[in-house]
């Protein structure tokens, strides 16, 4: 009976340990960025607040995200009433996307592990990954339609060199734009209006056929330590091996090396949709095109000539196209004499897909004469290889 009376007791004694375990017990995480690229460390704080006078012998802290390589989970010991403990996750981002930032779930029970309950904090914060970046310091720029530019009847948002005319000053122009020798003759505020640059137009058309890449994606799930020293590992990152992760990244590289050189850039995809990023110029322009590229997945149905035969009359003839493809030279030949015949500049950024697959001893390189184009290998490096690509 005394044996009988001392188990219940126990029992129930863990049973209220383990119900009190997690009341009022509180988790906050905090970022300092929520945009990214892949190949940088993300750091995020954990703060686990007890807010009883009594302490809590174990809390295990489980972050549910599904962003890859994850150290946020973590066991605690000892936390004491009315205190809270802090501490520190780092991991270096490996894929595109959005991201939720939990569900967090914390668990905790009794000292001798007969019950435990748990309790479930929702995510508050997005993380953005863009894509992954290599510095271009130069990148061939063939000439536009005339040598210096040409100017065209067709608007421009931007103040370029062609100067088109003057039209009457309406609410939210820049006032930087108003010409006052106009302005003086007529008695009313007069502003400028600008013809666009085909020779400043830089298309980027990424092939998101899916038969024409390789997806053959190693899944590593790299842990690494939840200390200072993880920052270190960043030198160790590397791309998948992906046709379309290269041609993500070199695109996302081209557009930044371009937007620096301040020109107007467009980007389109055929993904699962077909993306069509309208040119424009600045720092803003650049965000857009990253937010947009960390979402595209290589699963389109449309391949790469027939997205540039339908994108073709939306392109300014002179302008420049960069393709950015890993399908065959039959194909890439049809995409140079569609772009040719339209009076458009091509580029060939040519991904070869056999070195993603097999491991050829012979190196492919580009063949097509009077057309800038490179072709690039499975481990190549994407700004060495851009910046060696010449006319």
């Amino acid at each position: 009976m005394r044996l009988t009376v001392l188990a219940s007791l126990f029992i129930i004694i863990n049973w209220i340990w383990t119900f009190t375990s997690i009341k009022k017990l509180s988790l906050v995480r905090n970022q300092r960025l929520l945009r990214l690229q892949v190949g940088n460390v993300f750091e995020e704080g954990f703060e686990v607040n007890n807010s009883l006078r009594f302490s809590r012998l174990w809390i295990e802290i489980e972050d549910m995200s599904h962003l890859s390589g994850i150290s946020g989970s973590k066991v605690l010991s000892g936390l004491g009433g009315k205190k809270n403990r802090y501490y520190i996750s780092r991991t270096i981002l490996t894929k595109r996307g959005s991201f939720n930032l939990g569900p967090t779930l914390i668990r905790s029970g009794d000292p001798f592990g007969m019950f435990t309950t748990e309790k479930l904090v929702a995510p508050e914060a997005q993380l953005l990954v863009l894509p992954y970046i290599e510095t271009v310091t130069k990148f061939t720029e063939p000439p536009g339609f005339i040598q210096g530019g040409r100017a065209i009847r067709q608007k421009s948002l931007e103040a370029t060199s062609f100067a088109s005319g003057v039209r009457e000053y309406q609410s939210g122009d820049p006032l930087n734009r108003i010409h006052w020798k106009s302005s003086a003759k007529r008695d009313k505020f007069m502003v400028k209006e600008f013809d666009q640059d085909p020779q400043a137009d830089i298309w980027i058309i990424i092939d998101g056929y899916e038969e024409s890449n390789s997806h053959q994606i190693i899944e590593e799930e790299i842990q690494f330590a939840d200390t200072f020293w993880a920052l270190k590992q960043k030198s160790a990152f590397k791309l998948p091996k992906s046709t379309f992760e290269y041609a993500i990244s070199i695109s996302a590289s081209l557009a930044s090396y371009y937007i620096e050189a301040e020109k107007a850039v467009g980007v389109a995809c055929a993904d699962s949709i077909l993306t069509v990023i309208p040119t424009e110029k600045g720092g803003r322009q650049l965000g857009k095109i990253l937010e947009t590229m960390a979402f595209f997945e290589g699963k389109g149905k449309m391949p790469i000539n027939e997205v540039i035969e339908s994108l073709g009359y939306q392109i300014i003839r002179g302008s420049t196209v960069v393709i950015v493809s890993s399908t065959d030279s039959a194909n890439i030949q049809l995409c140079i004499e569609i772009l040719l015949r339209r009076k458009l500049k091509p580029v060939i950024i040519q991904i070869n897909r056999e070195t993603f697959e097999t491991s050829p001893q012979d190196p492919v390189t580009w063949e097509i004469n009077n057309i800038p184009g490179i072709v690039i290998n499975y481990g190549d490096s994407i700004s060495s290889a851009l910046q060696s690509l010449t006319q």
